[in-house]
This record gives structure tokens, C-alpha cells and sequence, in this order.
């Protein structure tokens, strides 16, 4: 039996690597004239018609908004009317929910219809966990997912480390099951040149405790005093972006520091930067650190469990330091550019491997692994 319908749950969309992802997985499994219901909070239209009759968006319209309780799950229980819509005009041997984000709710909604359905588990459990925001809900959650996550089907996740952290929910680890992102469109043929690039540090990522972007700004501030003609540049947005700037006001480096929001084009940050830094305290994977591979930006990256590690292939792509080390960032950073000839040898090192991101390759995997589910 072949997968013919495919129920994509992703409550709350959010900018991002998980958002250029999902529109691959969409544009692949309607190309092989497979049905794709999306249902979300919103739909960003980039690279997809939805006037096409392969793909129907379901949209989550909450009209509740409670002060203690997350958006995601607010989102995720108003989804579970759109999930029951949807499982009205499918059929059971031809469908499978690939649930993408708050997969408890998924699970235990499309296992009491009778569907098939993957969870996609695109972070460390156990360092999500340890780092959240609210621990509360992170705990709850953790003992939840033990229960849960063994009804379901299958279990993506997107990264080895990903893997590993969820061997200790799983009963059987054969329902475990790791693929890629499909995040690498087009392979760059980039010759990397330190005189045609400028005295940038870049990073890129949502402003939030996951990311670190606080211990990046104050690991900047120590090398800035020895280099200050580098600048740091931020991509990105989030909840944290005000203590973020007052910290960059604090420490007088408000002309150095450079907060840019979401942008839509990236490129030129990559082909400007002489180094990228990633500080998170966990990740899944880290698609950011794929794109500096991609355009051959010597990386700095924290010691994750998961994701950069494997991107980088330890330290044969890259340089690691310490969770929250402001002195070891500022002196990985003097580091590279001290030694810039062994950076490059390193970073084209890891964009050997870089292929096992590449789309096509990721997404005939996605299909095959479904298609085994409805078996």
C-alpha cells in the first residue's frame, strides 16, 4: 500500500529552518501527485499554490488566549476540530498524520481514529527539558511523552543525538527512525576568500533562552576590546530580543552589535562573514549551521548533545565550546582568525558531507519511511 494522503499537524507555524523544511516535504509529496492537508495557524505561501487541488490548508483560528497557558497548546487543542475534519473525507489505508510539532495531541487523537501517524521530533529531549523556560510544563511534558509517544506509529527525528535522547521514552526502538532535513536546496560552488569578506561575526536564530544569543553578545563584548573593528551581527526574533538589546546597551556596544530581524535573503550575511557563531544550549539539528557549511563560514558552535556535532562532524568541521562560556567564545573567535588558513581546510572538510541535507535525497527517504508506516 502506497501513502496517497498526507495530514501534516503543524499548530503554531514559526519562522525559521522548520518552516523552509516543511514547504520542501509539501512541494515533494504533491509533485508525486500525493495528496497534502495542512493544518496550522498560518501558511506562509513561499515556493507553494494553494490553489493547487493537492494541497488543502486547514487553518487554526483560536479565539482564546490564556495568560498562563502557551500559545502551542492553546493551538494545538484548537487544531484537534481541523484533525477530526480532516480524517472525515480520508481514507485509513491511504492516509498518515506526520505530526511536526505538539505530537501528544496528534497521537492520541488519530490513534483513537484509527489513522496512522509519525511524530517528528525535531529536539533533545532531555536538554529541552533541563533548559526550558517553564519548568513546569517541561516536566509535565517529559513524563507525558513517555506515555504517548510510544502509541504512536513511528518516530522521525532529525538527528542522531535527537535519536538517542528518546530511547529512554520509547519502548520499542524499531518505531525510531532518523532522517535528515531536507534543507539544502542547492549545493554553493563558493571558494572562500578571508580578503573579499568583511570583519562580521554572524549568527542566526530565534531570540529566545534556547538559543543563548546573551552569552554570544558578552563573549563578543571580551574579543571586541582586543578587535574593535569587528562587528556582530543578529539575524532573527523573539521574545528576547529587548533584554537582548538593553544587554548590547549595557556593555556600550550598541554600534557593534546589530540586530536585523528576519530577513528574507540571507545570502549576503553568509558571503560577508568571516565566522559564524551558534550558542544554543540544545538543538535538533541547527539548519543555520548547514547554511555556513553551504557558503564555507568557519564555525564556532556549542557543545549540543544533538545536531551541530553532527553537521560539523565534531572537530574536523569546526570549532566547539562550552554551554554559557563567554571566555571560551571570545577565545575560540581569535582563534579562527589567528589560524584562518585551518578554518577553511575545516569548514570545506565538512561541506564534503553536506549532501546528506540535500533535498531530494531527504525527501525520497521521508516517502520511503511513510510509505512503510501504512504496511
Amino acid at each position: 500500500m502506497k501513502i496517497k494522503h498526507l495530514i501534516v499537524y503543524y499548530p503554531s507555524m514559526e519562522r525559521g529552518g522548520i518552516e523552509n523544511n516543511l514547504h520542501t516535504l509539501i512541494n515533494y509529496f504533491t509533485k508525486k501527485n500525493i495528496k497534502v492537508t495542512l493544518i496550522s495557524s498560518k501558511f506562509i505561501k513561499k515556493d507553494v499554490d494553494l490553489k493547487l487541488k493537492k494541497i488543502n490548508f486547514l487553518r487554526i483560528r483560536s479565539k482564546f488566549n490564556f495568560l498562563f497557558v502557551p500559545h502551542r497548546l492553546i493551538t494545538a487543542l484548537a487544531g484537534v476540530r481541523k484533525l477530526l475534519e480532516a480524517f472525515s473525507y480520508s481514507k485509513r489505508n491511504e492516509t498518515v498524520v506526520l505530526s511536526m510539532q505538539s505530537s501528544m495531541v496528534s497521537i492520541i487523537v488519530s490513534r483513537i481514529c484509527s489513522f496512522k501517524v509519525v511524530a517528528r521530533n525535531s529536539e533533545d529531549a532531555l536538554s529541552s527539558t533541563l533548559y526550558a523556560d517553564n519548568y513546569v510544563l517541561a516536566y509535565t511534558v517529559f513524563i507525558l511523552r513517555f506515555f504517548i509517544y510510544n502509541l504512536a506509529n513511528g518516530i522521525l527525528t532529525n538527528s542522531y543525538g535527537s535519536k538517542n535522547s528518546l530511547n529512554y521514552f520509547i519502548i520499542k526502538k524499531k518505531k525510531l527512525k532518523t532522517i535528515y532535513n531536507p534543507y539544502v536546496r542547492k549545493i554553493k560552488n563558493f571558494n572562500l576568500n578571508r580578503s573579499s569578506r568583511k570583519n562580521i561575526i554572524l549568527s542566526v536564530g530565534r531570540l529566545t533562552k534556547q538559543k543563548d544569543m546573551g552569552t554570544l553578545i558578552k563573549g563578543f563584548s571580551i574579543f571586541s576590546k582586543i578587535n574593535p573593528s569587528y562587528k556582530l551581527i543578529i539575524l532573527g526574533d523573539g521574545p528576547d530580543r529587548k533584554k537582548l538589546q538593553q544587554l548590547t546597551n549595557h556593555l556600550n556596544l550598541k554600534k557593534k552589535i546589530l540586530f536585523k530581524g528576519w530577513v528574507k535573503n540571507t545570502n549576503k550575511y553568509f558571503k560577508n562573514a568571516k565566522i559564524f557563531v551558534l550558542t544554543s544550549l540544545y538543538e535538533g539539528l541547527g539548519n543555520v549551521l548547514i547554511d555556513a557549511v553551504n557558503y564555507e563560514v568557519p564555525c564556532i558552535y556549542t557543545d549540543c548533545k544533538s545536531g551541530p556535532r553532527e553537521i560539523l562532524l565534531g572537530k574536523k568541521g569546526g570549532y566547539i565550546i562550552k554551554l554559557r562560556d563567554k571566555y571560551d567564545l571570545a577565545k575560540k573567535i581569535n582563534l579562527v582568525l589567528n589560524n584562518y588558513n585551518d578554518s577553511k581546510e575545516k569548514i570545506k572538510y565538512a561541506k564534503k558531507k553536506i549532501n546528506r541535507f540535500y533535498f531530494k535525497r531527504v525527501c525520497r527517504q521521508y516517502l520511503d519511511y511513510l510509505n512503510k508506516i501504512l504496511y
